[in-house]
């Protein structure tokens, strides 16, 4: 709001930024380009909503480059919000390899422009994908599930706009006899999704778990899922599979926790460089752990692994920073379970393999493994 304000009435001194979810993808872009443009070499991570010296460091250097670079521009502000939240803000956002399922809260006020078209652009968060599907909930007096819409763009972010500032393009795939509000509460599986524990309060636009979507899924009829091709998301049928809709909701949920069980400390999303010759590698790590004594492992974290090959393709790239990072171990986490993996050179063993069913009876086994890998 400060830079708004300082915009506003010096626009030539002061550009307006907008603290927003990119803010990492922001500063990831700006670590790339250090080596190049070294005005973007910051010794903090992010501006955050209290962070006005920070904002400071970050307009003099954006200013600086683009007036190097275009010395005929009067004023920079779009050029420079392009840069920051379309430039680095998609290029270094981690999208989605899957269709994902959203659920978008709708207050009365809402519901004649929710019916006045079928293609609609309405408030989205970060990361919404075109393809993926949005349950919408109308509230009171409605208090049911009445839609289900098709994300027909990826989500984009608009600094000056209302709500958090993403947007999103959908069109109405169908309309559903209502899901009421009691039907969910009273169900064995929706019953405990949060969304319906907060009785849909403070949601704008949240993730929607595998089996919570695969329990909606069983309230709409056979004849319209067969219709628009409505699939239910595949599960182990074990652990936590299915629970979680984000990578990050299970990173925590489950592995912050048991960590902080453990007495280890860790860092997470652990920014890290390597060098291949002259080109530097910019890298992040789920979580980087260590203790007093120093280092001792790496966790790869991954939203599901149902198969072998994705168990394959998770342990190469744990592997892959484990050594680089010079790491004697690393585990792959999944809400399919945890598997510890030594490495000695180039090769790995897995040393153990625990499902998430078993974690809370696990009697501090995974933790010796780990520091035995340290000392071995």
């Amino acid at each position: 709001m400060i830079s708004r304000v300082l915009n506003f009435y010096f626009p030539e001194q002061f550009l307006f930024y907008r603290v927003s979810k990119l803010e990492e993808e922001i500063f990831l872009g700006f670590d790339f380009f250090a080596s190049i443009v070294p005005e973007f070499e910051f010794p903090f991570p992010r501006v955050g909503r209290k962070g006005f010296e920070r904002y400071l460091a970050v307009n003099k250097a954006l200013l600086t480059c683009f007036k190097r670079g275009y010395p005929d521009l009067k004023n920079p502000q779009a050029r420079i919000a392009w840069f920051l939240y379309e430039g680095l803000g998609h290029l270094f956002l981690e999208k989605s390899d899957h269709r994902r399922y959203w659920v978008q809260v709708t207050g009365e006020d809402y519901f004649e422009t929710l019916d006045s078209d079928n293609d609609l652009i309405w408030s989205a968060r970060k990361g919404v994908r075109a393809g993926d599907l949005v349950f919408v909930y109308r509230t009171a007096p409605r208090s049911a599930i009445t839609d289900v819409f098709e994300v027909t763009n990826d989500s984009y972010f608009e600094p000056w706009e209302k709500w958090d500032g993403f947007w999103m393009e959908m069109s109405r795939l169908c309309r559903i006899k209502d899901i009421p509000f009691a039907g969910l509460k009273n169900d064995g599986v929706l019953g405990v999704w949060g969304a319906v524990r907060k009785r849909f309060h403070g949601i704008v636009i949240e993730s929607v778990p595998p089996s919570i979507y695969n329990g909606l899924l069983e309230k709409i009829p056979k004849d319209l899922r067969t219709q628009h091709d409505l699939e239910p998301e595949p599960t182990a049928g074990e652990g936590l599979s299915g629970r979680f809709a984000i990578e990050a909701d299970f990173a925590d949920q489950v592995i912050e926790p048991l960590l902080r069980q453990w007495g280890f400390r860790f860092e997470r999303e652990y920014r890290c460089q390597f060098f291949a010759g002259s080109q530097t590698i910019h890298g992040r790590v789920d979580f980087f752990i260590s203790d007093d004594r120093g280092p001792i492992t790496l966790f790869e974290n991954k939203r599901k692994i149902l198969d072998e090959k994705a168990l394959s393709l998770a342990v190469d790239q744990g592997k892959s920073y484990a050594l680089m990072l010079g790491l004697p171990s690393f585990v792959v986490a999944s809400p399919e379970g945890l598997w510890i993996y030594s490495l000695s050179r180039n090769r790995t063993k897995l040393e153990k393999h625990i499902s998430t069913d078993d974690l809370k009876t696990e009697d501090g086994q995974i933790r010796s493994t780990l520091l035995s890998l340290r000392t071995s």
